[in-house]
C-alpha cells in the first residue's frame, strides 16, 4: 500500500531552521499546514512508514465487533475475529469500490451493500454473487481479499502500518510500556467507546504543549490547577525523539491535584501508583497521532488522523480501573469533571481552528519558538527527519 516516492514541494533545506540542534528554532513554514501538494509527500514521509495509533482493542471486545475509521483517503475497518485477533483491513470492496460497512456495529461477515460481494472478519473473500456459484475456472476466489495493513496491541492501543520493513512496535515502545506499567493501561477502560469527530484544520495542529497553557487556560484551567511555567518539566525520563516519544510533567500543587473545581481528583486514585506519579501528570506523544496523559485517577488519551491537507479526525477518551468503573458515584463524578474542563477544550477548539486560518494568510510567517516550547522543537525534528528520509529517497528513486 506504500505509494511512489514523492520529493518535498517545500525545498528540503527550508526545514534546517525549524531543526532543533543547538541555535534558534523557527515553526515549521505555514505550507505544511495548508498544502495539498505538501500534504501528499507528508503521508508518504510520515504515515506510510510509521507505526500509528488506530484506536483501543477493548472498544471491540466480541468476536465480530468493529468501527470505521479514514486515514488520509484510505478508509478502514478495525474488527475482531474468530480467534480474537484484531485486524485492520480496507473498507473498500475489491469489486466496484463501494464502501463495505459504516459506523460501529458487529457482524459475522463483512458484506458490501451493492453486490453482496462477501468478506470473513480477516478480509478474505468468501463469496461473489454470479462468480462463486458459477463454474468459472477463471475465477480463483482466494485471489481476492480486502488489503490489511500490519496491525500489533501495545498497552491496548491498536497500532498498524502500511510499511511491512518496520521493526516490531515493541522495539520502539516498549520501553515506554515499562516506564508506564504502574498504570496498568492494558487493563483500563474508557465508559464508553471512542468517537472521532471531523475538524478543518490539519493533523499537526493538534501536536500538544503547554507554553499556552497558563495563556490561553489562564482563567480556565488555571483556576484549578495553578501553572507556572516553572512547573513544566520538560525534561522528563519518557522523552526518546528518535522513537518518535515527546513528552513533559505538570508538577502538581499538592498530591492528586487534578484540574477540578476541587482541585483534586474526583475518582479513586489508581492503586499502586508511587507519590512522585500521583504528584504530576505525564504528557507524552507518541508521534504521529498519540497523546497519553497519565494522571491519578485515569489515564486519557487524545487521538487524531489526517483526511486532507486542512481537515483531520480527533477523539478524546477517559480510561479508568474496571472497580472505578463500577462506583455508583462514577458517572455524577465523570460528569462533574467533564463539565470542569469543557471550557478549556473549547478554548484548544478555538485556538486550532483560528491557526489554521492564520497559516491559510499571506501574512503567515516562521515564528521564533521559546525556550518554553522544547515539545514542539522535538516534534519537529522527528518530522523533519521523516522529511529528509522520505526526499532523500526520492532523489534515489
Amino acid at each position: 500500500m506504500t505509494k511512489k516516492t514523492i520529493k518535498s514541494p517545500i525545498p528540503i533545506a527550508e526545514f534546517d531552521s525549524s531543526y532543533s540542534d543547538g541555535g534558534a528554532v523557527y515553526s515549521l513554514p505555514p505550507e505544511c499546514f495548508t498544502s495539498e501538494d505538501f500534504y501528499q509527500f507528508e503521508m508518504n514521509a510520515v504515515w506510510s512508514h510509521e507505526w500509528f495509533c488506530v484506536g483501543r482493542a477493548n472498544d471491540i471486545p466480541d468476536t465480530g465487533d468493529y468501527y470505521t475509521i479514514t486515514v488520509g483517503d484510505d478508509p478502514l475497518v478495525v474488527i475482531r475475529d474468530r480467534s480474537g485477533s484484531i485486524n485492520v483491513v480496507s473498507n473498500v470492496c475489491q469489486h466496484r469500490g463501494m464502501l463495505i460497512v459504516e459506523g460501529r456495529g458487529n457482524t459475522r461477515r463483512l458484506r458490501c451493500p451493492l453486490h453482496a460481494w462477501v468478506y470473513n472478519t480477516q478480509g478474505e473473500l468468501t463469496s461473489a454473487p454470479g462468480l462463486t456459484d458459477k463454474d468459472d475456472e477463471e475465477f480463483n476466489v482466494k485471489d481476492v481479499c480486502l488489503p490489511k495493513l500490519r496491525t500489533e496491541i501495545w498497552e491496548g492501543f491498536i497500532f498498524c502500518t502500511q510499511d511491512e520493513s518496520l521493526p516490531p512496535l515493541s522495539d520502539r515502545l516498549g520501553n515506554l510500556g515499562e516506564q508506564l506499567r504502574n498504570y496498568k493501561m492494558s487493563e483500563l477502560r474508557a465508559p464508553e467507546p471512542l468517537e472521532m469527530e471531523p475538524f478543518d484544520w490539519n493533523w499537526k495542529i493538534f501536536n500538544d504543549e503547554c507554553y499556552h497553557c497558563s495563556f490561553l487556560h489562564g482563567s480556565s484551567w488555571g483556576d484549578m490547577f495553578p501553572l507556572p511555567q516553572s512547573n513544566v518539566d520538560e525534561e522528563v525520563k519518557f522523552n526518546d525523539v528518535g522513537r518518535g516519544l515527546v513528552s513533559y510533567n505538570l508538577i502538581s500543587p499538592h498530591k492528586d491535584a487534578a484540574p477540578t473545581h476541587t482541585g483534586s481528583i474526583l475518582q479513586p486514585a489508581m492503586e499502586g501508583l508511587t507519590d512522585a506519579e500521583r504528584s504530576q501528570l505525564s504528557y507524552v506523544t507518541v508521534a504521529p497521532n498519540l497523546l497519553i496523559v497519565a494522571m491519578p485517577d485515569k489515564v486519557k488519551y487524545f487521538m487524531w488522523l489526517p483526511t486532507g491537507a486542512k481537515t483531520s479526525l480527533y477523539g478524546v477518551s477517559w480510561m479508568y480501573p474496571e472497580s472505578t468503573l463500577q462506583r455508583d458515584d462514577f458517572q455524577d463524578n465523570f460528569q462533574k469533571e467533564h463539565d470542569d474542563l469543557w471550557p478549556v477544550m473549547e478554548e484548544d477548539v478555538f485556538a486550532w481552528r483560528s491557526c489554521q486560518v492564520g497559516f491559510q494568510s499571506q501574512h503567515a510567517t516562521r515564528g521564533r519558538l521559546t525556550s518554553d516550547e522544547k515539545v514542539i522543537q522535538r516534534l519537529q525534528n522527528w518530522l523533519i527527519d521523516k522529511y529528509r528520509a522520505e526526499d532523500s529517497a526520492a532523489d534515489g528513486a
